[in-house]
């Protein structure tokens, strides 16, 4: 009988962040509707083998491919892999809260295709808060909940990113950190061979599933938890580490760099590789009309304020004038939010808390449920 629920966590050469969360997800939801799928690209996997063969648990299923694999090809595999009616995707240093199936059941009752969900963030031991922070410590930033549930457009998400240059997902559903029934994954296989038709696999599949589908459910509360690890995409990205030239990225598909348009800085950082993955996306599925609503200045804007001090090595060779008349409208837009923010950190009326050294993820998630009420979740 097939599991409702698959979580699948593609990985590579991450193991002592993965284990954690394997025992996590094991030892906390007890569901039998419930399968975990682990699709492991590491360079070797004997050490990891000898952990596996001490669980009996038949929940969780591991696949291992050993060849070159770009992070596209070892995520499709890990959903083909997978056979839950739902799926869910999280990386090897991220978790769930414990009532993620009895969520899934919900979606199931009430014919929810999607959900997206508040989304606390963990930093693991070692891994700095921000750019400009000396704490070392582990922390869990979490933004106020209200237990809410509401009815989202995929087309004002869509709409939202494309404004924001592809350098935004605050308002697309995805099935990184989110819940997707499989039918409408297959539908996405079915137009573009891939579940994710872009280099990154989080921004690609959250514009390929608004794409098939009207609206999405966002529910406020805690459901998944974004971790930060050192030697994670996220974590180098807080560090601003992930600053390199396409051919030089090595798990990004093939022909990438060729295929790279000509609009966007052919570098490897944040915002480019989610611009360039909205534009593959859309192009993927045939929806060129949206990308002409595509707003470059943003992007230029964007890549000046978050990636300040490697601007001159990003443009170089770009052949784009990039000082446009809506170039400074952003950067005048992206710094004011980015002061409203700093202030309304400063004088504590953020509705965003930072609780300090929390020393693992397991600790992290015991605070997260001790926090959430049970009784108003959705049933």
């Amino acid at each position: 009988m097939k599991p409702l629920l698959s979580i699948v966590i593609p990985t590579k050469n991450r193991y002592e962040t993965l284990m954690l969360v394997i025992n996590y997800l094991l030892q906390n939801i007890p569901s039998n509707d419930l399968e975990i799928v682990i699709q492991d690209n590491s360079d070797s996997n004997n050490h990891f083998l000898n952990y596996l063969s001490k669980i009996k648990d038949r929940r969780l299923k591991y696949f291992y491919n050993p060849d070159s694999l770009s992070v596209i090809e070892n995520s499709d595999l890990s959903i083909k892999n997978s056979t839950g009616e739902y799926v869910s995707f999280i990386g090897d240093d991220d978790s769930v809260m414990p009532y993620l199936v009895d969520l899934t059941i919900w979606m199931k009752k009430n014919n929810y295709a999607i959900l997206k969900a508040n989304k606390p963030v963990y930093n693991w031991k070692g891994q700095k808060k921000s750019y400009l922070s000396n704490d070392d410590s582990g922390s869990l930033i979490l933004k106020k909940f209200n237990y809410k549930i509401k009815h989202r457009s995929t087309r004002e998400g869509i709409k939202h990113t494309l404004k924001k240059g592809g350098t935004s997902m605050a308002k697309l559903p995805c099935l990184y950190h989110g819940i997707v029934k499989r039918q409408l994954l297959n539908l996405i296989y079915i137009k573009s061979n891939t579940y994710f038709p872009g280099p990154s696999p989080d921004m690609s599949n959250g514009i390929a599933i608004s794409l098939f589908s009207d609206s999405f459910i966002y529910v406020d509360f805690p459901v998944f938890i974004s971790g930060k690890s050192s030697k994670s995409t996220g974590g180098q990205g807080i560090l601003h580490k992930h600053v390199s030239k396409i051919d030089e990225v090595k798990h990004l598909p093939v022909n990438t760099s060729k295929k790279w348009s000509e609009k966007i800085p052919k570098y490897w950082t944040g915002p480019t590789i989610w611009a360039e993955s909205t534009i593959k996306a859309l192009e993927s599925l045939e929806k060129f009309d949206y990308i002409d609503k595509f707003r470059y200045s943003y992007l230029y804007a964007a890549i000046y304020v978050f990636n300040f001090k490697n601007r001159n090595e990003i443009f170089d060779n770009f052949k784009k004038n990039i000082f446009g008349f809506y170039f400074f409208i952003d950067i005048i837009n992206i710094f004011f939010f980015r002061l409203k923010h700093f202030i309304n950190n400063r004088l504590l009326i953020s509705d965003i808390s930072h609780i300090s050294q929390v020393e693992t993820l397991e600790n992290a998630m015991e605070i997260l449920n001790k926090m959430v009420d049970l009784k108003k979740l959705p049933n």
